[in-house]
């Protein structure tokens, strides 16, 4: 009998598909390409947090927010990646980047918040299995938006999941103290 050895997937093998304008993320262990086909509305809502958190994270220097793109290695090492996935929106706390951190890499920890828009296709199971990792991976809290129904399910270790609707406000004291956020402010389109 013949053991197959199959190869890591490692930071540097993602970098040189990043070259090719492509979006990957590692999923038990192997290369997927993420999809990108995403409608205005999924992009809106992400400049939307965007617009709201980036001044209140500067203001009160809380940490950094990251759009669509960052990619975090959350299970596995920078050379030998099991699951590295990219969220639609990140939240990172102040101090959690090494001194040494190579701002063209990807980082070995989860995001204390990841956001995903959930966009027709996307099955809830897929979602389920991702939040999970996403918790156990030591991400604090993980917010599903569901576009067609303007709704936000808040996700943490600790308590149970927390839907939000049109008229409610989110309860975002444990990552943004002080700061009010109204789930329709998430919707505007004007």
């Amino acid at each position: 009998m013949v053991d197959q050895v199959r190869a890591s997937v490692t930071q540097a093998d993602l970098q040189k598909l990043d070259a090719e304008d492509k979006w990957f993320e590692v999923v038990d262990g192997e290369i997927i390409e993420s999809e990108r086909d995403v409608i205005w509305f999924h992009l809106l809502i992400i400049q939307n947090l965007y617009d709201i958190l980036k001044p209140f994270v500067r203001d009160n220097k809380l940490g950094r927010v990251f759009m669509d793109g960052a990619r975090y290695v959350i299970e596995g090492t920078l050379d030998n990646i099991q699951w590295a996935p990219r969220p639609d929106f990140s939240f990172v706390r102040n101090g959690r980047f090494p001194d040494n951190f190579e701002w063209e890499g990807d980082v070995a920890f989860a995001p204390d918040l990841a956001v995903e828009v959930i966009s027709l296709g996307q099955s809830n199971p897929e979602m389920l299995n991702k939040i999970s990792r996403y918790l156990n991976g030591g991400c604090e809290e993980i917010w599903l938006i569901y576009s067609a129904r303007k709704t936000v399910v808040q996700y943490s270790l600790d308590d149970a999941p927390s839907i939000y609707q049109s008229g409610d406000t989110i309860d975002v004291a444990a990552l943004f103290p002080g700061l009010t956020l109204k789930v329709d402010d998430l919707f505007v389109t004007a």
